[in-house]
């Protein structure tokens, strides 16, 4: 594949995706956008891409694909700045943990150019953030689920698919309605509820009381809650409806929990604890959790 790429935002998920092409010999040229000026000079040293522009516009000059790696309500946007500079039917796609919403805007703020867009979405991350943050083989093995929509070119969504695995990762299509449904139960809920878990725990005593006695525990259950607040906010008011019947579910979840632990009820905490960790054996094979 020698398509020329531009990649706009050039934190965690762009910085990653330039360096994983150029790590594996992507044969074609490699842009990248960047806010920031220390941004754009790390770029240019770690060699994430041929060359680093401080617009989308100047990224995306001739490139035939364009990744938008930016907080989930800048994408539409970032991506009709730079569509026009774009090669004639060019293909554009992004990062965005929620895929729905923006579906439907980015193919707005596309309309009236050439350029096309097919979401898609990287299920790899971390709770660090920034271009200091990303590595060469954060895509390795990860499933990047891709959104067409049912009239899109399958030769297109080809090209896009082709792209992921050319920076290692395994792609799955799927409707976005369905990836927005399962995401919200496997990534959107754990995060809210790390975040929520890190307050009530605060609600106990002062921080500097607490600390000595946050063991393992405590920090495999809440490390997610570290995430950037502001890329947090964008995908969880755009994936509102099933956030909320996921939240609905813990709700009643904890509901029952306290109720056993009140009566107490013995068995049921008991049963309701092993079913816990037999669906997580079967959410998380041991290979999966290694």
């Amino acid at each position: 594949m020698n398509e020329p790429v531009a990649i706009l935002g050039l934190g965690l998920m762009g910085g990653s995706l330039g360096l994983a092409l150029k790590r594996r010999g992507y044969a074609g040229r490699i842009t990248a956008y960047a806010r920031r000026a220390e941004t754009r000079a790390a770029a240019r040293a770690a060699g994430a891409a041929d060359e680093v522009f401080d617009t989308p516009a100047g990224a995306a000059r001739g490139a035939t694909l364009i990744v938008a790696a930016l907080p989930v309500r800048d994408i539409p946007a970032a991506l009709a700045a730079a569509a026009p500079a774009a090669a004639s039917g060019a293909l554009c796609t992004d990062v965005g943990s929620t895929k729905e919403w923006l579906d439907r805007a980015c193919r707005d703020a596309l309309r009236g150019c050439a350029a096309r867009f097919i979401g898609s979405h990287p299920i790899a991350g971390s709770e660090r953030q920034g271009f200091a943050a990303a590595r060469a083989n954060l895509y390795e093995g990860a499933m990047t689920v891709l959104t067409p929509a049912a009239d899109d070119d399958p030769a297109a969504v080809a090209r896009v698919a082709a792209l992921w695995r050319a920076a290692g990762a395994r792609t799955l299509a799927i409707a976005a309605a369905e990836h927005d449904r399962r995401l919200a139960r496997t990534s959107h809920l754990p995060h809210l509820a790390a975040a929520l878990l890190v307050r009530a725990v605060g609600a106990g005593g002062a921080a500097d009381d607490l600390r000595p006695f946050c063991g393992t525990g405590f920090r495999d259950a809440t490390r997610i809650a570290e995430g950037a607040p502001e890329i947090w906010r964008d995908i969880v008011l755009t994936n509102r409806k099933e956030i909320l019947a996921a939240l609905d579910d813990l709700a009643e979840e904890i509901r029952a929990c306290r109720a056993w632990i009140a009566a107490p009820d013995e068995a049921r905490l008991t049963d309701g604890l092993s079913a816990a960790a037999a669906l997580r054996r079967k959410l998380l094979p041991p290979a999966e959790d290694a």
